[in-house]
Order: C-alpha cells, then sequence, then structure tokens
C-alpha cells in the first residue's frame, strides 16, 4: 500500500483519485458507457451487474464504480474477429485501445479517461465473452461487506437493454 494510501487510512480519510463522486456519479460513470456498447453491437447479455468495488485490498474506501457483463458470442462468429467489433464500437465511442501505464489485465483493454474497461472470451467457457468496466476511486461512502451488509450489488441487464 502506498504511503499516502497508508496515512490516509489511518486518519480515517481515504485517499481519493481526484475530487469525490456521489453514488449516483459513480454509477452513471460505468453504467452510461456500458448501455451504449450493448446498443452499438447488440451484446447478448447473459448478466449484467453493477457494485461498488473497493480500490484497497482491505475492502474499505474509496470505492469504484463497476459494471460486470457476461455476453454469448453470436453463432458462427469468430471469436476473435466479435471483440474487435467490440473494440471498434468502444473507439467510436471515445474508449482508447490501451491499458493506462500502471495497469496490466488479462484481454482486451481501453480507457476513457481514467474508467477502465477490459474486454476477453471467457477461457472456461468458449461461447462465451465478458467486458468489465472500472470507474475511478473517487466514491468515499460505505460500500463496505459486513457480515450485516452484503455486496451492494445491482442486477442491470434490464437497464443496458432497454
Amino acid at each position: 500500500m502506498s504511503s499516502a494510501l497508508l496515512l490516509a487510512a489511518c486518519e480515517g480519510k481515504p485517499h481519493l483519485d481526484g475530487s469525490e463522486m456521489t453514488d449516483a456519479e459513480t454509477r452513471t460513470q460505468v453504467v452510461d458507457p456500458a448501455k451504449r456498447l450493448v446498443h452499438a453491437v447488440d451484446l447478448q447479455l447473459r448478466g449484467a451487474d453493477f457494485r461498488y468495488a473497493s480500490c484497497t485490498d482491505q475492502g474499505f474506501a474509496p470505492f469504484r464504480g463497476r459494471v460486470g457483463m457476461g455476453f454469448t458470442f453470436p453463432a458462427g462468429v469468430n471469436h476473435r474477429t466479435y471483440v474487435e467489433q467490440i473494440v471498434a464500437a468502444m473507439q467510436a465511442d471515445g474508449w482508447a485501445d490501451e491499458s493506462p501505464k500502471d495497469k496490466h489485465h488479462y484481454g482486451r483493454t481501453l480507457h476513457l479517461g481514467r474508467v477502465m474497461a477490459i474486454v476477453t472470451p471467457n477461457p472456461d467457457h468458449p461461447d462465451y465473452g465478458y467486458v468489465e468496466i472500472l470507474g475511478e476511486c473517487r466514491n468515499a461512502g460505505d460500500h463496505r461487506i459486513t457480515k450485516d451488509r452484503g455486496a451492494d450489488e445491482q442486477d442491470v441487464r434490464a437497464e443496458l437493454t432497454r
């Protein structure tokens, strides 16, 4: 953990990657581009969820918005070609096809400012793929998972497809 993050955690204040975002802003930052992507390529969703993901390994603030979308590859379509279609649609929406300098992930990584997306086939299920969109670490709300409160996970499949 960085010394700045450790110091902020010790003081009870999360280290944010910029000004604090509200829950609504955090959610919008990842749900809106997910919705545009679903419509741009007619992504056949198997499931889609939104949740607040901790940016620390202790599960505390700051949090980021995260949308995870499982999809089915269209029948008869080459999976690599389809991933390239997804990437092209995202580039048309302003995404850059590269990882931020300090981030390395499996799959094709794109970013829109400091928002990151990972597009990948599912190695365990050849007919399925996955898109994950991760927002900025700018939400200081209490979204911790505790024994009394589960994850703030929301099924957003219907929202993304309308």
